[in-house]
């Protein structure tokens, strides 16, 4: 290998070991609370730091249940065909949420600063 080679790849190790630390630094620190919406709609918000199982049932026979466990939230159950919610894990940042497509189910953890009620818009994109 040549000299520019090894300047190459260690340019892209280099780049690859910022872009970890930025996206690590840039998750934010836990939140306190969570919001639960269905189709676009919220239908629960309850805090993280009370461990408790929150059930979500809709009309059309969907069931889901929602734990949170040490200031974590989670997908405990679901009756959707795929379960690809369960297996999401559990989540304390902001910066991840627990998307269940086919109940069109959405677990956000709230930040600090948000007051979980509707705000203004930060930005449109057409």
């Amino acid at each position: 290998m040549k000299k520019r080679d090894w300047i190459v790849i260690l340019g892209m190790l280099l780049l690859a070991g910022g872009l970890y630390l930025f996206n690590r630094l840039s998750a934010g620190k836990a939140g306190s609370a969570f919001s639960v919406t269905v189709d676009g709609k919220q239908v629960l918000k309850a805090s993280l730091g009370l461990d408790a199982v929150y059930p979500v049932k809709q009309e059309d026979g969907a069931v889901n249940l929602i734990e949170v466990k040490d200031g974590a939230v989670s997908m405990r159950e679901a009756n959707c065909r795929d379960g690809l919610c369960i297996r999401q894990g559990k989540t304390r940042s902001p910066a991840k949420n627990i998307v269940c497509l086919p109940h069109k189910l959405v677990v956000s953890v709230l930040s600090d600063g948000e007051s979980g009620q509707d705000s203004d818009l930060d930005i449109i994109v057409q």
